[in-house]
């Protein structure tokens, strides 16, 4: 449950802020999606509540004059040893994040008590047995046996629930893609505007420029003294001050 914004929020809801969150802070590259960060914070709760276990089964020990990085490491060596592919616990960094958080806290409550609950009502049944010469049943999840109509009922009201959670995460990454999708058009066009601007601001300096250097060549020809030329070099820039001369009172 997010503590800001309480538990008035779907599931969709609540991990497309975490997505936001993670690719706004984010200092390397990565293309999580929603999905991936929920099944990635899966295997994080698996692994380290798995740890936590180990950790509270080895203080459990009690053994006088062991130091916190020995029980820690005891934990670890643990952990590996009942793991099934023989991992190494690799979450270090993320159970010192969590253990004192007071949610995580809680929830670790909560499954110690969940245990003792289900190893409580085994013993009952097995001493039961016992008594009356019976074989004991094995528990089913800590509760009594139900109808096969009735869990059938149940597990396709979690799958139903399941599939709609699915569906709601996939509707909100489509419309994610679509809002992504828009903002990348809308700067590509802003892109363009900015290209064109650039373009047009280019081109009007070089028009300038033009006129600047086009008119100190015009003002030598009209200022030049044609007293010393030929007479055909003489017509020929009386022609070329006219021309200037009617332009410049054109424009």
């Amino acid at each position: 449950m997010d503590p800001i914004q309480g538990v008035d929020q779907s599931q969709g809801t609540y991990w497309g802020r975490i997505y936001d969150y993670f690719h706004v802070n984010k200092t390397f590259e990565s293309t999580h999606t929603m999905i991936s960060l929920m099944n990635r914070w899966s295997g994080i709760q698996h692994d380290v509540n798995l740890f936590c276990g180990c950790v509270t089964r080895i203080q459990d020990r009690n053994r006088s004059g062991s130091r916190v990085d020995d029980k820690i490491a005891e934990a670890c060596a643990l952990f590996k040893s009942e793991d099934r592919k023989n991992r190494k616990f690799t979450l270090m960094h993320c159970w010192n994040i969590l253990k004192d958080k007071p949610k995580w806290m809680e929830r670790r409550k909560e499954i110690t008590c969940a245990k003792k609950t289900s190893n409580k009502k085994q013993k009952a049944t097995a001493i039961s047995s016992l008594a009356s010469g019976e074989p004991a049943a094995p528990d089913a999840g800590g509760s009594d046996a139900q109808p096969s109509g009735r869990l059938d009922g149940k597990k396709k009201e979690k799958k139903k629930l399941r599939q709609g959670r699915t569906i709601e995460a996939v509707e909100f990454l489509m419309e994610k893609k679509k809002e992504a999708d828009r903002e990348r058009e809308l700067k590509k066009d802003e892109r363009c505007n900015k290209a064109f601007a650039l373009q047009e601001e280019r081109l009007k300096l070089e028009r300038e420029r033009f006129e600047f250097h086009r008119k100190l060549e015009e003002d030598k020809i009209i200022y030049m003294d044609l007293s010393t030329m030929t007479f055909d070099d003489q017509q020929y820039f009386e022609d070329r001050k006219r021309e200037i001369r009617e332009r410049r009172f054109n424009n």
